[in-house]
């Protein structure tokens, strides 16, 4: 971890108010999530239904758990220093659960990404004759972030008013892998519907199985 000089949250967050950013934290949070910032961990303890805890020290966050922090709005809990806990499935081998207890960032990539918006800010973000025009520019970086997101995964999301979804966008609502999903269209959990060749699974018995909107 030294070689990537990590800091506390708290620096951080002066860092991105000294360039004149609004909202830090939820900056900060969107670009470990998409990438660009390597954050670290001095303990990450990755707890799977009915598998194993497996620790890991001084290690660097997957973007996915940075995804999982945004979408259950725990920005702020991480940004604290002390332990965040996301909540996984209760399936076995849904998405595990996971505790992350003090988390840094990388300095270098943070202001290697401020300078970038900063200097080179994007078509339609403009600039302020001194400094960076915050506003404009944290709009800007936000739909960067989605699409870069959209392009990694390959797989869209389910969409509002989609009255089924296919497997693969299954498999991303839920976390669970093909087997878990063949065995929930077996046992009837997920209503399967066969159109020609392609089985679409519908949406309603996706969100009673985890419990929440999906789209």
């Amino acid at each position: 971890m030294s070689a990537h000089q990590p800091v506390l949250p708290a620096k951080e967050i002066e860092l991105v108010r000294s360039r004149d950013f609004e909202k830090a934290d939820a900056l900060l949070a969107g670009f470990a999530a998409a990438g660009p910032i390597k954050t670290y961990a001095l303990v990450r303890e990755i707890r799977p239904a009915g598998g194993p805890t497996k620790v890991v020290r001084d290690a660097q966050i997957p973007a996915q758990d940075w995804e999982r922090i945004v979408a259950s709005k725990k920005i702020q809990a991480a940004l604290d220093g002390g332990t965040v806990r996301l909540e996984g499935s209760p399936l076995e081998g849904g998405t595990p659960s996971v505790l992350i207890t003090g988390i840094s960032f990388s300095e270098a990539a943070l202001i290697k990404v401020l300078d970038r918006y900063c200097v080179d800010s994007p078509v339609g973000v403009s600039k302020q004759s001194s400094g960076c025009d915050a506003h404009a520019t944290t709009k800007g970086i936000a739909p960067s972030i989605a699409a870069s997101e959209a392009k990694k995964g390959g797989v869209q999301p389910i969409r509002p008013g989609d009255l089924t979804a296919p497997v693969a966008q299954t498999e991303q609502a839920t976390g669970l892998g093909r087997t878990t999903i063949d065995k929930l269209m077996r046992d009837g959990t997920l209503v399967r519907k066969k159109v020609g060749k392609r089985t679409l699974i519908t949406v309603e018995s996706i969100e009673r199985l985890v419990g929440a909107k999906v789209a």
